[in-house]
């Protein structure tokens, strides 16, 4: 995923509610794109309370900081990421030679 990867988890006590991860490289390869958005995941019963909207905002800012402009983001999923400002780019094969949908969001 690169030297400088992060796994995000966001967590109430000692339960894990949502991860993702913000990584230089995800499961499109061999891409030019970088810097992406992963493994984004939130647990059945924590769904509906834009969680992962949290950890978005923590990777933008680490993405900021990085001086970093888009983050790109491969899914299957259709409409969920829009309302988090991901754009749809266009459609990549992953590294197991299926279809992604791949995501852009530009950092402001």
């Amino acid at each position: 995923m690169g030297a400088h990867s992060e796994v995000l988890l966001l967590t109430e006590g000692e339960r894990l509610i949502s991860h993702c991860t913000f990584a230089e490289r995800d499961d499109i390869q061999p891409t030019d794109l970088t810097s992406w958005v992963g493994f984004v995941y939130t647990f059945p019963q924590y769904r509906g309370n834009r969680y992962a909207g949290l950890l978005f905002e923590e990777v933008e800012r680490l993405a900021k900081g990085q001086g970093i402009p888009a983050v790109y983001l491969s899914t299957n999923h259709t409409g969920l990421y829009e309302k988090y400002g991901f754009t749809f780019l266009t459609q990549m094969l992953d590294m197991d030679g299926e279809p992604s949908r791949i995501y852009k969001k530009v950092l402001r």
